[in-house]
């Protein structure tokens, strides 16, 4: 947990001083390696411990992420910040996206997609803001969820394979 900590402190830290490399440790000698590399509107970020390793990447103005599974961007939406991981062989991955449709479409399209994929919904929430549904496979899990924001619909995709 301590070492979490410490990467999701050295990320923001090294994201909002544009710095290229930086290694954080604690009073336990644990090590934190972070790696920013920025080419214009998109940057990655490494994160290296003990623990594993994840990278951040975030692009303001792209239309494509790697998703594991199988999964992919909704059509048409713009893509505001992936991250994807790898530990143990095994790959997860975020992707945070807009798009003008309205939440009920963007959650039944994701219905369809993924139980197409074998995927078995699990659970479904639907509040005065919010629609989400996640599910499982045998290769893996997924969690949606859609959010009315000025107008728009924001997009939450989180998929690990199991």
């Amino acid at each position: 947990m301590r070492t979490l900590w410490m990467a999701a402190t050295a990320t923001l830290a090294l994201a909002a001083c544009g710095g290229e490399k930086t290694v954080y440790s604690d009073a336990e000698g644990n090590e934190v390696n972070v790696t920013r590399k920025a080419d214009g509107d998109a940057s990655e970020i490494k994160i290296t411990s003990s623990d594993g390793s994840a990278t951040v990447n975030i692009d303001s103005g792209g239309t494509s992420a790697k998703l594991p599974l199988g999964l992919s961007v909704y059509p048409g939406a713009k893509v505001v910040s992936t991250m994807t991981t790898n530990a143990d062989g095994k790959s997860g991955g975020m992707v945070v996206m807009e798009t003008s449709a309205d939440r009920d479409t963007v959650i039944a399209w994701y219905r369809k997609t993924v139980e197409a994929k074998g995927f078995k919904i699990e659970s479904e929430i639907t509040t005065p803001q919010l629609k989400s549904i996640a599910g499982t496979s045998d290769s893996g899990s997924f969690s949606l969820q859609a959010t009315d924001v000025d107008g728009n619909t924001s997009i939450t995709l989180l998929a690990g394979e199991s």
